[in-house]
């Protein structure tokens, strides 16, 4: 009876330790991956728009270039917050795409940018939009899609990269 019951332990604590040791490794493999991809992202989304605001298409190449991996560094910092508060939220770092998290997410990245480009343009006088920039209630309609856009698609291409489904 009590070899049963050894091997009954044993093979729980095999069970129990083994997925943890896998789970840690997944966690620092989607988040490293979240972290590339959302650069990447942003860095092409951060570029391309650029040219919306006014003194962006003046700016030299080795001003230019720094500022916009400045902001997609920033970028990346924000959706990776956005991220764990959905986590937080959800109580699971691995949080379902479903309906109710992605609303969380999507919904918390358009309060995010909002109140940074809100913040920048109109308290902090950062930057100004060139007039080819569609302006939905005085805020730049792309800037305030941009985290919840690249956030979403950085955080389904990483879960399909880490085996994280």
């Amino acid at each position: 009876m009590r070899a049963i019951i050894t091997t009954e332990l044993q093979k729980v604590e095999a069970s129990i330790t083994q997925p943890m040791e896998t789970t840690g490794k997944r966690t620092v493999l989607f988040f490293a991956s979240l972290s590339v991809i959302a650069f990447l992202v942003n860095f092409c989304w951060e570029s391309l728009h650029g040219l919306l605001y006014k003194a962006h298409p003046a700016m030299s190449a080795s001003v230019y270039v720094p500022m916009m991996l400045s902001m997609a560094v920033m970028d990346t910092v924000a959706i990776t917050a956005l991220y764990s508060f959905t986590a937080l939220i959800s109580r699971s770092w691995f949080w379902t795409l479903g309906l109710p998290n992605s609303l969380i997410f999507i919904i918390s990245g358009i309060v995010l940018a909002c109140g940074v480009e809100y913040i920048s343009i109109f308290i902090l006088h950062l930057w100004q939009y060139g007039p080819s920039m569609p302006v939905l209630f005085g805020v730049g309609l792309f800037p305030s899609i941009q985290l919840s856009s690249t956030g979403f698609f950085s955080v389904i291409i990483a879960r399909k990269v880490s085996g994280v489904c």
